[in-house]
């Protein structure tokens, strides 16, 4: 911005400040300022002109509104008007136009009324609108240091206009002490134009019974002197309490978990920076997780669940009444995050909350409510953090809930059952734990040995067991290969106690022993399994092959026992399921 050398230069050439005008209505005349004469690009300033000359310079359709503001009663007294100028230098720009209609004559025409004009992209015609809104006003004066105030700005505080702040240094009195730095941005913007000449900020202003209003402040400065150092301001200031208040009421909302009127997991995520803070460390963590929630919500019902979580959340409020953050952030799990907490006040805060829970278990006619609890603190490692601090409360808790789970699922067990006067399953079936590398080693050997044993006591019993175990050779070769052994040493014996009394040629039983026990395991696999090359058995010398075809006998039940081979046969199954076992 470039300053003239007049003591108040106009800003912006003229046409970003109000200009103002009179209109006469028994000469049909206007008189404009120096602002409003450049808006229009006519050079007679403070002198009488023909409507015609003004009218001449905007669209047909303004020159309508015209007439009808000023030889009716359509449009009513307060004028505001976008106008479209047609001619001169601002061709094309648009300018508002607000006035009131001070006089009218007996036939309703306008007898005298005035206003102001400014460009449309300037910062002073949206306090236009809200002049006409009811906004409250303001000005400052360099040369006398005072500021004057509408009355309806008065108003808005409770002050009467003889009471209210007249000065800087009285008005920022008012101000809420957490807003003033706002205050310190209004003044570099006073000292020099390099911050720019408008303002808009929130503050809270006091009232005269000691409450804040919120409010939004907006402002322009109008002129500078060489230095650059406003002369004179103008500005508003707009009630938004409600605005604000609805606001919070929103964010309330959004932050409040609706069953238990605790905070929620978005306050959790949209509040972590509070927490960052060295002035609140030491940080205690205490995180709690409901016990057999879903299976009292499968067998009571959700409304015997909401009873669990509001009784976890009685014992939270209850035992923490220090400055804290309770929030629930999923359907079972809670969280308690308190700020200048250490390690004895946290580890005791928990205790107190188990013996909470105790006491409440202990008392008559009362759902039983169990929790699992863990707590941690900021600190307690090396370049520690408030996620890993909950992390850690979190695996405690879990600790906490398997060392008691047993006892809590037998004692909420004989609740349910009484409750349902039936047999009740506690079997959860979202908790699976998976059997180690050396479970399952010793499983396998297990098995070995039990066929094996079965193979010398009953050969025929020890077959079906094989049979029945239907697992998936591919994915545990070496088990099956020592399984395949013995399927075959039985089938053997199976075949030795059911054929003829005269011993056949041993090379014969070998054979067929082989055979069927590759038969039953093609039957054991999956269509793409048993025609997969690498699972075919090995193919016998063509001298043994011809042998095994002699004795009629062993053909018939090298038959029987494929025929019975394939009866037993089904698809394979999924080896991880077999090696998962629910909690």
């Amino acid at each position: 911005m470039n300053n003239s050398q007049n003591t108040k230069p106009n800003l912006l050439d003229g046409r970003q400040v109000p200009g103002y005008w009179i209109f006469r209505g028994d000469t049909r005349e206007f008189m404009l300022d120096e602002n409003c004469a450049a808006s229009f690009g006519i050079n007679k300033i403070n002198v009488w002109i023909s409507q015609d000359e003004i009218l001449e310079h905007i669209t047909l359709r303004n020159m309508e509104r015209f007439f009808r503001v000023m030889d009716t009663h359509d449009l009513g007294s307060i004028i505001f008007e976008d106008v479209l100028i047609t001619r001169g230098p601002n061709a094309g720009k648009a300018y508002v136009i607000n006035g009131s209609v001070l006089a009218r004559f007996s036939d309703g025409k306008v007898k005298h009324a005035t206003g102001y004009m400014v460009n449309a992209q300037s910062t002073f015609s949206e306090f236009i609108a809200r002049e006409i809104a009811g906004d409250d006003f303001f000005s400052w004066d360099f040369e006398t240091n005072r500021f004057r105030f509408s009355a309806n700005y008065c108003h808005l505080l409770g002050y009467d206009e003889q009471e209210f702040p007249q000065t800087w240094e009285q008005w920022a009195n008012i101000v809420h002490p957490d807003d003033r730095d706002m205050m310190a941005v209004e003044r570099h913007i006073m000292e020099s134009p390099r911050y720019g000449d408008s303002f808009e900020f929130c503050l809270r202003l006091r009232h005269y019974d000691g409450h804040y209003i919120w409010t939004i402040g907006r402002g322009i400065v109008l002129a500078r002197n060489e230095q650059g150092y406003a002369l004179s301001l103008i500005g508003s200031f707009s009630d938004i309490n409600l605005v604000q208040d609805n606001f919070d009421n929103i964010k309330q909302m959004l932050y409040t978990d609706t069953l238990t009127g605790l905070k929620n997991r978005s306050y959790f995520q949209n509040n972590s920076a509070k927490w960052q803070d060295e002035k609140v460390k030491p940080i205690g963590v205490i995180y709690a997780d409901v016990t057999g929630l879903k299976i009292t919500n499968d067998v009571l019902g959700h409304a015997d669940g909401d009873i669990l979580l509001l009784t976890v959340t009685e014992a939270l409020t209850t035992v923490i009444t220090r400055p804290c953050d309770i929030m629930r952030l999923a359907g079972d799990e809670f969280v308690v995050i308190m700020t200048n907490c250490d390690e004895q006040e946290c580890k005791a805060l928990m205790q107190e909350l188990i013996d909470y829970i105790d006491r409440h278990n202990s008392s008559q006619n009362v759902m039983p409510t169990f929790v699992g609890f863990g707590c941690a603190w900021l600190g307690e490692l090396e370049q520690d953090t408030l996620h890993a601090t909950i992390e850690r409360a979190d695996v405690r808790m879990q600790a906490y809930k398997d060392a008691h789970r047993k006892e809590n699922y037998a004692q909420l067990k004989v609740y349910l059952e009484k409750r349902k006067g039936r047999p009740v399953s506690m079997r959860d079936g979202r908790r699976l734990e998976y059997y180690s590398q050396q479970e399952r080693d010793q499983m396998h050997k297990s098995t070995k040995e039990t066929v094996e044993k079965e193979v010398e006591v009953s050969p025929t019993s020890a077959l079906e067991q094989a049979q029945d175990l239907k697992f998936n050779p591919s994915q545990l070769p070496d088990y099956n290969k020592e399984l395949s052994a013995a399927q075959a040493q039985a089938i053997a014996k199976t075949n030795s106690a059911t054929e003829s009394k005269s011993s056949p040629d041993p090379a014969t039983v070998i054979t067929h022993s082989a055979k069927d026990a590759a038969s039953v395991f093609s039957a054991a696999l999956s269509p793409a399994q048993a025609n997969s090359p690498s699972q075919e058995p090995e193919q016998l010398p063509a001298q043994e092959q011809a042998q095994a075809q002699e004795p009629e006998n062993s053909a018939s039940s090298n038959s029987e026992q494929e025929a019975n081979t394939t009866s037993l046969s089904t698809p394979s199954i999924d080896i991880n399921n077999v090696f998962k076992k629910p909690y």
